[in-house]
């Protein structure tokens, strides 16, 4: 008892597809597969554009690397201001 199902294409009356309850079964659920697919995919897109834009709102990072450079920058300012109060304060109090 196999049941299947005819198509004929080319109008011959021949059928040129047959298709039974377990191809059918396939192919939906292929379809529906691919459907679902693509509608995650879709609302994953729409999520990192989103996180996109919230991103282009925030600050640019800054390096480490330069981070680093400005506090040497820093401490070489201060102790040259540290030396020259110094000799400012030797001045001043006559040491």
């Amino acid at each position: 008892m196999k049941k299947s199902v005819g198509i004929d294409l080319d109008n011959d009356g021949k059928p040129d597809l047959h298709f039974d309850l377990k191809t059918m079964i396939l192919v939906i659920g292929g379809i529906i597969s691919i459907t679902m697919t693509y509608s995650t995919l879709t609302k994953q897109i729409e999520l990192n554009k989103q996180e996109i834009e919230v991103a282009k709102k925030l600050p640019p990072t800054k390096s480490h690397e330069l981070i680093d450079q400005k506090i040497l920058f820093l401490e070489d300012h201060i102790k040259e201001q540290n030396i020259r109060l110094d000799k400012i304060e030797d001045k001043v109090y006559r040491r």
